[in-house]
């Protein structure tokens, strides 16, 4: 059973299992702003478009993930850089490329519910070549 913090001990307070409830899950404040910032980094179209792309076309490089998206190289290398500040993409060497890809388990799970409601089922490539491999 959780306690009301000192802090609040002599406030008014209407329901104080509740409150003790809010504040046990608010207690991790660094967990919260780092959730903060992935939904943050998530809320600009253009962000959500290079994870979206990554997210189901697979690893790309800066070059592609432009064309893919419509935006500028120098544009997606911005977004990739802050995308990775929060954990969200991860950059690997392929020969003289690099690569993005998606990272974090937050960023992955919140990519599922929005790509329920974007995506939808849209067929790719990729399902296609797993499907043939299967046969």
């Amino acid at each position: 059973m959780h306690q009301v913090p000192p802090a609040l001990r002599g406030a008014r307070v209407i329901d104080p299992d509740q409150v003790c409830d809010a504040v046990a899950v608010l207690a991790d404040g660094a967990a919260v702003e780092r959730a903060a910032g992935v939904l943050d980094a998530l809320g600009d179209p253009n962000r959500l478009a290079i994870l979206l792309a990554l997210r189901h076309a697979g690893d790309l490089c800066v070059s592609d993930l432009a064309l893919a998206v419509g935006m500028s190289d120098s544009a997606v290398s911005h977004a990739l850089r802050l995308l990775r500040a929060h954990g969200m993409v991860s950059a690997h060497r392929q020969g003289r490329l690099v690569r993005y890809r998606v990272t974090g388990e937050l960023a992955g799970r919140l990519l599922e519910v929005v790509s329920d409601v974007v995506v939808g089922d849209v067929v790719l490539h990729a399902d296609g070549a797993q499907d043939a491999e299967r046969v």
